[in-house]
C-alpha cells in the first residue's frame, strides 16, 4: 500500500467540504491558470484532499472556457472521434451489467454528459429509456438536444433541482465528482433526485495517484505546479466510501482498476519525471480572446461517429461483446488501497 503523504499540518482558510475539519496536511501549491493559487490540503479526520482556498464559480467558469479551448487546439479531430466512440462503448458494457443484474431503468440523469456518447449507449440496450442531461454550458445541453434527443436542464452539480426530486432511477456522474466545488452537497443533492431504490453511477481519477505530481512538484521543486483542467478533489478511496455510506448509499461495486499508472510510479515513486510542470502561470484571457480563433469547427454527429460494423440495433450482442472486448477490466482493486488510475461506483439508495 502506498506510504501516507508528508506535509506541515496547518489551518484551513476554509474547512473540509466533507466533515468541516478545521486543519489539514499541506501536500502542495497550484496556479490555477494565471487565475487562483491555492494549497492542495489533506484533511487530517476523512483524507480528503482538495484546493483550500476552493474555487469560486466565476473563476470555475473561466478556467473551464480556456481549458475547453487548450484542449481543442491540441487533441485533433480523430483522437476526439474516437473519445465519443469509446463512451458509447462503455455505455453499452455499462447497460449489459445491469441486464445481468434484471435490473430496467426508465429514467436516468447524467451530469456534465460532455458529447453524450455514455448515455447514447445506455438508450442503444434500452430504447425506451427517458434521459436527462445536466450542464452548465449551454452549448453541450444544444448539442445533447440536437444529437441525441435528450432532455435538459441547465445547472450545476452542487445546486439542488426542485423538479428532479424523486424523478430517476439512475443518476450518471462520470469524470464529474472530481471538479465540484462541494461534494458533501451534489452527494446529498443525487440521494434527492433518485426513487427509492435508485441508483448512483460514477467514475472519478484516484486521488492519490492523480494528486502525485503535484505533490512531487512541491516537495522535490519547492514551487507551485499548474492546474489548468479543474481537478479540485482527490478522493481518498475509504473515505468516499464513508461519505456516500453517511449520504444514504450502500455499495453495490466499488472497485479500482487501470493498475499501469501504479506499476510506473504514480502514487508512490519519487521520481522527478512524475511531477506535474511547474506553473508559468498561463493566461487564460489569451485562450479565451485570442486562441479561440484558431479553434476548428468539428460535428460530432452520430451518423458519422457510430457509422461501425459493429454497430447494429439488431445485433446488439455484437455491438456488446465488442465493446467489452475493449472495455473489460480485467483487474479489480479495493478503492481503500489508493491504487489504480480510476475508481469505479454503483450505489443503491437505502
Amino acid at each position: 500500500m502506498p506510504g501516507p503523504f508528508k506535509g506541515e499540518v496547518i489551518p484551513r482558510e476554509e474547512p473540509c467540504r466533507i466533515c468541516n475539519e478545521g486543519t489539514g496536511k499541506q501536500i502542495g501549491v497550484i496556479d490555477y491558470w494565471d487565475i487562483k493559487t491555492s494549497r492542495l490540503v489533506q484533511c487530517v479526520s476523512c483524507g480528503h484532499i482538495q484546493l483550500d482556498p476552493m474555487l469560486n464559480d466565476e473563476e470555475t467558469a473561466k478556467g473551464c472556457q480556456a481549458y475547453y479551448i487548450e484542449e481543442g487546439l491540441r487533441t485533433g479531430k480523430e483522437e476526439q472521434f474516437k473519445n465519443c466512440e469509446r463512451n458509447f462503448r462503455r455505455g453499452v458494457v455499462f447497460s449489459y451489467k445491469f441486464k445481468r443484474k434484471k435490473i430496467t431503468p426508465l429514467t436516468v440523469l447524467e451530469l456534465g454528459p460532455g458529447t453524450g456518447y455514455f448515455s447514447a449507449g445506455l438508450k442503444f440496450v434500452f430504447p425506451s429509456l427517458q434521459i436527462t442531461v445536466m450542464d452548465i454550458n449551454s452549448d453541450v445541453l444544444e448539442f445533447n438536444r440536437e444529437q441525441h434527443g435528450f432532455k435538459t436542464i441547465q445547472g450545476i452539480p452542487d445546486n439542488f433541482v426542485s423538479n428532479c426530486s424523486g424523478k430517476f432511477d439512475l443518476v450518471v456522474a462520470r469524470d464529474i465528482l472530481e471538479h465540484v466545488t462541494d461534494i458533501s452537497k451534489v452527494i446529498k443533492n443525487v440521494h434527492a433526485y433518485l426513487k427509492p431504490n435508485g441508483l448512483f453511477h460514477f467514475i472519478i481519477p484516484n486521488g492519490k495517484e492523480d494528486v502525485w505530481g503535484h505533490y512531487l512538484t512541491f516537495n522535490l521543486a519547492n514551487t507551485a505546479s499548474e492546474l489548468l483542467i479543474n481537478h479540485v478533489n482527490y478522493f481518498d478511496g475509504k473515505g468516499l466510501k464513508d461519505l456516500l455510506n453517511r449520504k444514504g448509499f450502500s455499495s453495490i461495486d466499488y472497485y479500482t482498476y487501470q493498475v499501469k499508472t501504479t506499476l510506473r510510479g504514480k502514487g508512490w515513486k519519487k521520481n522527478p519525471r512524475l511531477m506535474s510542470p511547474l506553473s508559468v502561470k498561463k493566461k487564460a484571457d489569451l485562450f479565451i480572446n485570442e486562441k479561440v480563433r484558431e479553434l476548428p469547427v468539428i460535428e460530432f454527429k452520430k451518423t458519422e461517429i457510430l457509422d461501425k460494423w459493429y454497430v447494429h440495433q439488431n445485433r446488439k450482442w455484437l455491438t456488446y461483446f465488442y465493446s467489452l472486448y475493449h472495455h473489460f477490466n480485467l483487474f479489480r482493486i479495493s478503492p481503500e488501497r489508493n491504487i489504480g488510475h480510476e475508481i469505479y461506483g454503483l450505489f443503491r439508495k437505502a
